[in-house]
């Protein structure tokens, strides 16, 4: 647990945010559990306390809860599949024991105005189900690089179960550095969920962003600032990104805008846009004919145009470059190109370079296994570490295991 200073001399009412993975949090943690924590921290103790010393957040209570062995499980709401998901029963222990605990032994303000919920791919997903089925419990919920994938995206149907009137702000976010199985999933939430939260949705996308605790640490400021903030952010700025810039006949591109305020808050929206050269599905572009090509963007804070040209036609070949922060070899155990499924022992080493490029056809995707040093596989939480990398646009990956 995180208490703010001074916690043991005032007589103050404290919120609190319940935050999963509780080993990985904070910087002086030791995790007690093999294989369950990452020797990287998210350093949310010193995050808060850097706002609160600028003035732009008020104290709150961490109730960091350690994961376990059953990780997956537990954090995982019941599918259609064999997995036994367990997240109802790890969501009534938080609920019905350790909240009502944490309230009767310290100066906490129980409601749900001021009682969040957070935490990051698996515990992202949890913490979306947590605030759906209990939003007369958190007021606020932290969704960091979701895992929406599960089950096929069940949570799109699941949505329809959920009680969105009373939810007060829910923050989700993805990576571009992360794979198109997380990004993709996550815009799917987010448009299906705009319509039923409106502004109580805050959603953004870190353009440098991975799925590793480091990058969550660069940007946990956010939802906390949001949970936490003293002020209503006042806007500064907008910037319309075309990711990737440059596209081929029947090539797409996603149109985004980053919108930025005084107090360092980040968010992402999609535009209105329209254009006589090139189709538009919902955020995205289509090259239709090849030559220049303008585009018109339309937001609320104003509308900007923009030149682009279309190649003759299609990029097929995509170039993906992973970075790795230590040696390691990446196994790829399944080849898939032009959906046929190929089984293999292929090794990408990172014993004597630290950056590869890869070059494949449009559509292709590999499937890694995480080998360390001396070829035995990396674990995390029991189980291989895997990544699964679909050749979709030209991007980067940085490995920080």
């Amino acid at each position: 647990m995180y208490l703010p200073a001074g916690y043991s001399k005032s007589t103050n009412k404290y919120p609190v945010l319940y935050m999963h993975d509780g080993q990985n949090l904070f910087e002086s943690q030791k995790t007690g559990l093999k294989g369950a924590g990452s020797p990287v921290k998210w350093n949310v103790d010193e995050a808060l306390e850097t706002l609160i010393s600028k003035k732009l957040a008020n104290p709150c209570i961490i109730v960091g809860i350690f994961n376990t062995a059953k990780r997956i499980e537990e954090y995982s709401p019941p599918t259609n599949s064999s997995w036994r998901g367990l997240l109802g029963n790890y969501s009534r222990f938080i609920v019905e024991e350790l909240k009502p605990w944490i309230d009767s032994n310290y100066r906490t303000d129980p409601s749900p105005r001021t009682t969040g919920v957070m935490g990051s791919s698996m515990g992202g997903l949890a913490s979306f189900y947590l605030q759906m089925w209990y939003p007369e419990v958190f007021g606020f919920a932290g969704v960091v690089s979701p895992s929406f994938w599960w089950g096929n995206e069940q949570v799109l149907s699941h949505m329809n179960e959920g009680n969105w009137k009373n939810v007060q702000l829910m923050y989700i976010d993805a990576g571009w550095r992360e794979s198109d199985e997380m990004i993709v999933p996550a815009r799917h939430v987010y448009t299906k969920l705009s319509s039923k939260l409106g502004d109580r949705l805050w959603y953004y996308e870190d353009r440098n962003g991975t799925h590793s605790e480091g990058s969550w640490q660069n940007r946990v400021f956010i939802p906390l600032l949001l949970f936490t903030g003293k002020e209503k952010p006042t806007f500064s700025s907008w910037t319309p990104i075309i990711d990737p810039p440059v596209i081929g006949i029947n090539d797409r591109s996603a149109v985004t805008i980053e919108v930025s305020y005084e107090n360092g808050l980040k968010r992402t929206f999609f535009p209105s846009l329209s254009s006589k050269d090139m189709s538009i599905s919902k955020e995205y572009i289509l090259g239709k004919a090849a030559g220049p090509a303008t585009l018109t963007i339309s937001t609320p804070w104003g509308t900007t145009s923009t030149n682009l040209t279309i190649l003759a036609r299609s990029r097929d070949d995509i170039i993906i470059h992973f970075k790795s922060s230590k040696a390691l070899t990446m196994e790829v155990f399944l080849y898939v190109s032009n959906n046929i499924q190929t089984q293999t022992n292929w090794q990408i080493s990172f014993l004597k370079t630290n950056e590869i490029s890869l070059i494949e056809k449009r559509g292709t995707r590999y499937h890694f296994r995480v080998l360390d040093e001396t070829g035995k596989p990396l674990e995390r939480n029991g189980k291989p570490m895997e990544l699964s990398v679909t050749f979709t646009r030209d991007r980067d990956y940085v490995l920080d295991f």
